[in-house]
């Protein structure tokens, strides 16, 4: 009976504990087994950013004919201690080259930057809506950032830049460029007015030892469908008080076509089709892959007879959506001669999209 007894009061302190424990994790007040629970849950916080730095550790290249993608992969990874030419790189990338730049492969993506980033270890983020504040965190933690923008003001060809620096004081953003040479300076607002066209899309390559503070600097945007989603918002703000702003809406176009609405994504590249430069599908496939996917053949043909025509002949992914087009059609002859395109401009071609 005595062992009974004792069996039972030991059960009903556990209980008593357990419960305690329940109701401090569910309701906590400022009692201290909640407030011990609270410290260990405490969520990190970034450290402050100083007013100025600029990273002295990279090396400088200047690009070969169409190679700034490449080359400006080549001088972030000179940043960590790896060093790969930048025509090692043009070659795994892009190895479709002509001197002189008439009708090779005229550009990589950032999604291809990262891809090939990941094989010398490092872990890879490609998201859009980037901005100073984001750059400046970046920096602080010895981070480069590569962005896409224009090459000048008013001029619709393509170019990737290295963010190295930062001046909060004299609001300017530092990147070495690698046509147009380094510790380049631009005010705020002429560097956004340059990166807005792409989204504001940046990449950032994260050695193993720094991917906790990159996640913390990323935030929710760590999450790439979250990321296309505030793109979305700050696109849709942005028109809500300039509707005629051709870039917003392109920017919306290629954020619905990443988050898989392609009948909206459509329906705002028609609406600024006959205002966007002439090369602006030179770099971003959103609208022709938009096309495709709600099964409007033609207008994908249309598009890519044009670029096709305009000097831009060795642009594989388009001749990868045609391919497939054929095949949806069960036109096999075609769709192979389409993949062998493929083949011939780019051997080592990545599908880079869904």
């Amino acid at each position: 009976m005595k062992i009974f007894l004792v069996a039972v009061l030991v059960f009903v302190a556990l209980f008593g504990i357990y419960n305690i424990t329940l109701n401090n994790w569910d309701n906590p007040n400022p009692g201290r087994v909640s407030e011990t629970v609270n410290s260990v849950f405490t969520k990190p916080t970034l450290p402050p950013t100083p007013n100025s730095k600029t990273l002295t550790n990279g090396v400088h290249v200047f690009q070969t004919y169409n190679n700034c993608g490449p080359a400006s992969l080549s001088m972030a990874l000179s940043y960590f201690g790896t060093n790969v030419s930048q025509e090692d790189l043009g070659k795994a990338l892009r190895p479709y080259q002509i001197p002189g730049g008439d009708n090779d492969d005229k550009s990589v993506t950032l999604q291809e930057l990262a891809k090939k980033a990941e094989e010398y270890g490092f872990v890879t983020y490609h998201r859009p809506n980037g901005n100073k504040d984001l750059i400046k965190y970046f920096i602080a933690q010895d981070i480069p950032v590569i962005a896409r923008t224009w090459t000048k003001d008013g001029e619709d060809i393509g170019h990737f830049r290295v963010v190295k620096g930062y001046d909060e004081v004299r609001k300017v953003i530092i990147q070495d460029d690698s046509l147009q040479g380094k510790n380049l300076e631009y005010s705020y607002d002429s560097f956004n007015g340059l990166w807005k066209a792409f989204g504001y899309e940046y990449l950032v390559l994260i050695p193993q030892e720094k991917i906790d503070i990159a996640r913390l600097i990323l935030g929710e945007n760590f999450d790439k469908e979250i990321a296309w989603k505030n793109m979305l918002e700050s696109t849709e703000k942005v028109i809500a008080q300039n509707p005629s702003d051709v870039y917003a809406n392109f920017n919306k176009l290629v954020a619905l076509s990443n988050l898989g609405n392609y009948e909206e994504s459509v329906k705002v590249y028609e609406s600024i089709e006959g205002k966007l430069p002439p090369r602006m599908l030179w770099y971003q496939i959103e609208p022709i892959v938009a096309y495709q996917k709600v099964k409007n053949y033609n207008k994908v043909f249309e598009i890519t007879d044009s670029l096709i025509k305009s000097g831009n002949r060795g642009f594989s992914e388009i001749y990868q959506i045609r391919g497939e087009i054929y095949l949806a059609q069960e036109n096999n002859d075609l769709a192979n001669i389409e993949f062998n395109k493929v083949a011939f401009y780019n051997k080592y071609f990545y599908k880079y999209w869904e």
